[in-house]
């Protein structure tokens, strides 16, 4: 009888959630889309605070993204494409995706990117991993592809990434 309540409980729990309203469903994505915006402004917070050393890494790339008013939402099951060599970060900034690279050094960077066909972004012969529209950015140790997304949101990605980082000076 236990068993049974049980398995009733978690059919009308399951009904209850597909049965729910499309208003209701866009309440709970909103909310996980605010909740998501919020964690990647906190650590926004933080990269202000550590010094900039005009080398890309994952907090100051947060952080220039949502100072440029972008509300990056970071994508945690990304797997990176292997011939990129390096970890993938990866965003949703509106209705485009951003999948940064982040290298040792410019060095680096260039040697991988310096591989690549630069039409699909991907090396010779092998098709691209990226619908079109495809942008790739490159500045400094970071190489990114902007994938989908207006002109307008494009642009808005590429000058924040391309102006770069400030060197922090001592005082």
């Amino acid at each position: 009888m236990f068993h049974a309540s049980r398995v009733i409980v978690a059919l009308v729990t399951a009904l209850a959630v597909a049965c729910s309203s499309p208003e209701e469903k866009r309440a709970r994505e909103a909310t996980t889309a605010r909740a998501a915006v919020a964690a990647e402004s906190a650590r926004a917070v933080v990269a202000s605070s550590l010094p900039a050393t005009s080398v890309w890494d994952e907090p100051h790339l947060v952080q220039r993204l949502v100072q440029s008013g972008l509300a990056p939402q970071a994508v945690t099951d990304a797997k990176p494409e292997s011939y990129w060599q390096v970890p993938v970060l990866v965003y949703r900034v509106g209705n485009a995706t951003l999948h940064a690279y982040l290298y040792r050094d410019s060095t680096s960077r260039r040697k991988i990117v310096g591989t690549l066909d630069t039409l699909t972004l991907a090396p010779p012969g092998t098709a691209s991993p990226y619908v079109i529209p495809r942008l790739l950015i490159v500045q400094n140790n970071l190489a990114a592809v902007l994938v989908g997304g207006s002109a307008r949101q494009q642009e808005r990605v590429s000058l924040a990434i391309g102006a770069g980082l400030s060197i922090s000076r001592a005082r």
